[in-house]
């Protein structure tokens, strides 16, 4: 059933089809845990159903992150941050530690590296 609607259906598939724009298809399904890309397409048109509220909050991090990041960069400078290592966060991937089972522990550290990249670039 598709959701023409408002409300937190709609707002979902806001969050992800902005993701989607910003860190291709590929590295949310791998952010939510999604079996392959099909999935995250149809989150967006509404034909799949949606990932629950802790994968939700998971990518909202990662959308905050993004956008921080993209106020000066492009989707790819997004994309290579994401997956690349970064000493701010102990050598680990964003995307990786974004997948750890407890997100609070890694929001607050997970955007003050992202504005630390915005704002200085490393």
């Amino acid at each position: 059933m598709v959701d023409t609607g408002t409300g937190p259906d709609t707002a979902a598939r806001t969050l992800i089809t902005e993701l989607r724009s910003l860190l291709g298809a590929k590295l949310v399904a791998y952010l939510a845990e999604a079996p392959d890309t099909a999935t995250v397409h149809g989150w967006v048109d509404g034909t799949t159903p949606l990932p629950d509220h802790a994968i939700l909050d998971r990518l909202q991090v990662a959308l905050d992150a993004a956008r921080r990041i993209g106020a000066r960069d492009t989707p790819a400078v997004i994309q290579t941050w994401f997956q690349g290592r970064n000493p701010a966060l102990d050598n680990q991937p964003p995307a990786q530690l974004l997948r750890e089972p407890n997100l609070d522990t890694v929001r607050d550290t997970m955007l003050a590296a992202a504005t630390e990249f915005a704002t200085h670039g490393s």
